[in-house]
């Protein structure tokens, strides 16, 4: 006679299937943690983004500098071309899309609020050194943490060309602005950088 079998699940049964549940549980919280990676990777990269844009627009609004000159009461004249560490004016060309034609007086720099804005007016002469609050005012972004201007040039004749952190009343404008803007990200600070040519030779 044969020995009467018990009902329920044997001791290898029970072991191959919790080794199989234990396999889906991991690749279970794996997936998660992928996706939450692929979540947070994302944001970074929506905050990257956003300072590389800002960055390449304000390449654009660099690029497009205009060598205009202003008078002086000695008879000499300077360059309409004016920056410090956090600010820089400057004469443009504009294309009369989303701004007036012709040349434009722009400002680059942090407002009272410490946010990125744009300042604009129509270039007059007599107008260059208008205080910000004479201009129409455009907002970059609100999560600026730091913003680095830097010339490279020589602003005097005969003085050799070097980097500097400000360009203020010289007979010609830098050779080159380089622009560091520092934003407040998701997860932290990003930064995105650019260096440009001044056409204004």
């Amino acid at each position: 006679m044969r020995p009467r079998r018990c009902d329920g699940f044997t001791l290898l049964e029970i072991l191959v299937t919790l080794s199989l549940l234990a396999a889906v549980i991991a690749t279970l919280a794996g997936g998660l943690r992928l996706g939450t990676r692929a979540w947070e990777s994302a944001r970074v990269g929506a905050s990257l983004d956003e300072a590389n844009l800002i960055v390449r627009a304000l390449a654009g609004q660099l690029a497009r500098a205009f060598p205009a000159k202003l008078p002086r009461a000695d008879g000499s004249s300077i360059v309409a071309f004016d920056g410090g560490p956090e600010w820089c004016r400057f004469v443009a060309l504009s294309d009369g899309m989303a701004n007036w034609g012709g040349l434009v007086t722009t400002e680059i720099g942090r407002d009272d609020m410490r946010a990125l804005d744009a300042w604009t007016q129509v270039f007059r002469e007599s107008d260059f050194g208008v205080t910000r609050q004479g201009m129409r005012s455009i907002r970059l972004s609100d999560a600026l943490l730091d913003l680095r201007f830097s010339y490279f040039g020589s602003p005097a004749l005969g003085e050799r060309p070097r980097w500097r952190d400000d360009w203020h009343a010289a007979p010609a404008p830098p050779r080159l602005v380089r622009l560091i803007v520092r934003l407040r990200g998701t997860s932290g600070p990003v930064e995105s950088a650019v260096t440009v040519a001044l056409p204004l030779r």
